[in-house]
């Protein structure tokens, strides 16, 4: 049995005046929320990216290790690239190595740093690190690559 309190409720649903107070509000909302959310995915993309370099550049780290040779590794152009290296420097050639391939870095954040060159052993010399910036707001991250070899992202 329906109780008599809600047979009387009116059952025409909501009025053209309604329905227009409630879409103006949520169309408020959406612009003062608008700036934040993107302000949250360049900050999201542009971790993104230093992630991405930190990857690559720990990949050559591994093919270092898996050739039992030193690897150059130097960004140049959003392009991540694996050269062959004598002593701390690297000597310009490319590796010829499966897996060795350039690694294209996705997105449209800037780097820059020097080369790392990775010894057999996964250590890298010098240490070094790369910046990582969003070109429209200028913010950033650095890829730091350690001594003992390891690649953080700060």
């Amino acid at each position: 049995m329906v109780p008599a309190g809600v047979r009387r409720l009116d059952a025409r649903g909501f009025g053209l005046v309604e329905l227009a107070v409630v879409l103006s509000l949520l169309g408020i909302l959406a612009l003062l929320a608008a700036p934040t959310m993107l302000g949250l995915w360049r900050d999201a993309t542009l971790r993104a990216a230093a992630e991405e370099l930190a990857g690559a550049v720990g990949h050559g780290r591994l093919l270092a290790i898996s050739l039992n040779a030193a690897v150059c590794v130097s960004v140049a152009g959003g392009v991540v690239r694996f050269g062959q290296a004598r002593g701390a420097s690297c000597s310009g050639g490319e590796l010829g190595a499966p897996g060795a391939q350039p690694i294209r870095l996705a997105g449209a954040a800037r780097v820059s740093g020097a080369a790392v060159v990775f010894t057999h052993l996964g250590a890298a010399t010098p240490a070094g690190s790369y910046a990582v910036t969003d070109p429209a707001s200028g913010r950033g991250h650095r890829v730091v690559v350690a001594v003992s070899g390891r690649v953080s992202v700060q």
